[in-house]
């Protein structure tokens, strides 16, 4: 299976290593159009549902075994801090893959709206 990531999962960041038995495919955008906004303190991001006020955010896709889906599920606190979701991303074709969404409503109005973290 394949998965988008965007934030600190991403090869130069902090928590690649749970991606160390992953393959990197290739850069790609989503499809559609996300908020993505950085936590409080600015440690990593949340990409928010569909709006209209989103941008297409750049980020990662990597093929990934069971096992791996599972612990970046647990990392991420699916159901509860974030959500699992298939979005769509263009990379060489348009995909549809797995990525992660935070999973309450946020308010994002006063914050800068990013393409990438």
């Amino acid at each position: 299976m394949i998965v988008f990531v965007y934030g600190s999962l991403k090869r130069d960041k902090n928590l690649h290593s749970f991606l160390k038995n992953a393959r990197f495919l290739r850069e790609a955008y989503t499809k559609d159009k996300y908020p993505l906004i950085l936590s409080r303190y600015g440690w990593y991001p949340y990409m928010l549902a569909k709006n209209s006020k989103g941008k297409l955010i750049k980020g990662e896709l990597y093929e990934i075994n069971y096992n791996t889906l599972k612990n970046l599920d647990r990392l991420e606190e699916v159901p509860f801090y974030y959500k699992r979701i298939k979005i769509r991303v263009k990379a060489k074709k348009t995909m549809v893959v797995w990525s992660y969404i935070y999973a309450k409503k946020k308010k994002f109005l006063k914050r800068e709206l990013l393409i990438e973290f």
